[in-house]
């Protein structure tokens, strides 16, 4: 049942959130740590309610240091109503799914999938709960965006077939639920913004300005959560440029739009669909047949887009999410990319710059976002992995354009393009870690 995530261990999580009022959002010196640039941090958050501690990066310190203490002093009473709040929604969506189902315990072939999706949901509520504490989302907003949660999340769980991703796939964002908004709200809460970083900003500019100019732009980026679309919003937010993260299309795994939990998250981005060749071998021949020629239609839409011009792309040339190293296994770094995979980008940008004069661009971009969506351990996630989550905070460091013909052509650029993440990660985990 749901409702068994929700006796919570009210005075661990107090003095959790306690401190965490404390000094989660405390003032942060120069000494090697920057703030981020606040132009529109939190904006939305405000408006809608859910998640506006963030908003206290414009504040004055002695302002904010009177909010700090107002938000400790007021954490017990807001934990109390956000998990009696949790509670009568929970209890709600039981009787809900008991009353679809008619209570006749029918199972399907996702049965297993749909089990270990509930299972995670239930372990995550309470750890979600003190993130909003600590967040200071009034009650309202949260009864308003965990309904909506919930009700997305367990028509995902409880569907007889997961959403039908087309090759390139086009954010949902309404009527009903804004996928893309959503998905954003839902990670807001647990972000540390005053100790995140935004690094390279400088190239925002440039990057604006070939996509105005008809170009085309790629991110040639590490990977680490199945979070990192909506680190890279709430992150471009704080910049003042949603917009960018709006357009990026992600060239996305068949996890992340086969998994229960990961597919309402999807839907909120622009997509292009692909089986990863890290995960090709795992299929039957036949099943790897269809996959591969599944594959070949997404890498025809990718010659479309690029054709037309004026779009933004992000791939993890690795084809999967980075690990922890050795030494005791506590620090990440980003995955060996695929040759192969930065020179399909270069082909296709040769080939469109020939058919259309469109030109395509690449950027090189590191991103830090373990701590918020650890990723599994071992080489391959399996559908239906379990997950856990945590309140930390981000980063993003964005390089100066690689020029494939500057760096050895399409077999210079697989080495360059790592090389150039290597070294802005590297930078982005001595201020983080």
């Amino acid at each position: 049942s749901h409702s068994a995530a929700l006796p919570i261990c009210a005075a661990a999580l107090l003095v959790a959130v306690l401190g965490a009022c404390l000094g989660d959002w405390s003032f942060v010196t120069g000494r090697g740590r920057s703030t981020l640039t606040p132009r529109s941090v939190a904006l939305h958050s405000v408006a809608n309610g859910v998640a506006p501690g963030g908003a206290n990066l414009k504040q004055s310190l002695p302002v904010r240091i009177f909010g700090n203490m107002r938000a400790a002093a007021t954490a017990p009473g807001r934990l109390m109503k956000l998990g009696q709040i949790t509670k009568d929604l929970v209890q709600e969506m039981r009787d809900r799914q008991k009353a679809k189902s008619g209570g006749d315990g029918e199972e399907d072939d996702k049965s297993e999938q749909k089990a270990a999706a509930s299972s995670t949901l239930k372990a995550f509520l309470p750890s979600y709960i003190k993130s909003h504490v600590i967040a200071r989302t009034e009650p309202e907003a949260f009864r308003h965006f965990l309904n909506t949660t919930l009700n997305v999340i367990l028509d995902s769980i409880g569907a007889k077939e997961g959403y039908d991703f087309q090759p390139y796939h086009k954010a949902v964002r309404g009527p009903g639920v804004d996928f893309y908004a959503w998905g954003n709200d839902f990670f807001r809460s647990m972000v540390k913004f005053r100790q995140s970083r935004v690094e390279g900003v400088e190239h925002l500019e440039t990057i604006q300005e070939a996509l105005a100019a008809g170009d085309n732009v790629v991110f040639l980026a590490n990977h680490q959560t199945e979070a990192d679309p909506q680190v890279l919003s709430l992150l471009l937010e704080s910049q003042g440029v949603e917009d960018l993260a709006e357009k990026t299309i992600f060239v996305a795994g068949h996890k992340v739009t086969t998994d229960r939990l990961a597919i309402p998250f999807s839907m909120g981005r622009n997509l292009l669909t692909i089986f990863s060749k890290k995960y090709l071998d795992t299929f039957s021949p036949e099943e790897k047949e269809v996959k591969s020629a599944r594959n070949q239609k997404t890498v025809s839409e990718m010659q479309r887009l690029f054709q037309e011009g004026g779009h933004v792309l992000w791939v993890a040339p690795s084809g999967g999410r980075d690990r922890r190293t050795g030494n005791g296994g506590t620090r990440f770094e980003p995955a060996k990319f695929d040759e192969q995979s930065v020179g399909l980008f270069c082909l296709l940008g040769q080939k469109a710059e020939k058919a259309s004069g469109k030109k395509t661009r690449f950027f090189p971009l590191a991103m830090w976002s373990h701590k918020l969506v650890p990723p599994p351990e071992g080489a391959q996630a399996a559908v239906g992995e379990s997950r856990s989550a945590t309140r930390a905070p981000i980063g993003l460091e964005f390089g100066p354009e690689l020029v494939p013909e500057e760096v050895g052509g399409r077999k210079g650029m697989p080495q360059a393009a790592e090389a150039a993440v290597r070294r802005q990660y590297d930078h982005l985990d001595a201020l983080l870690r």
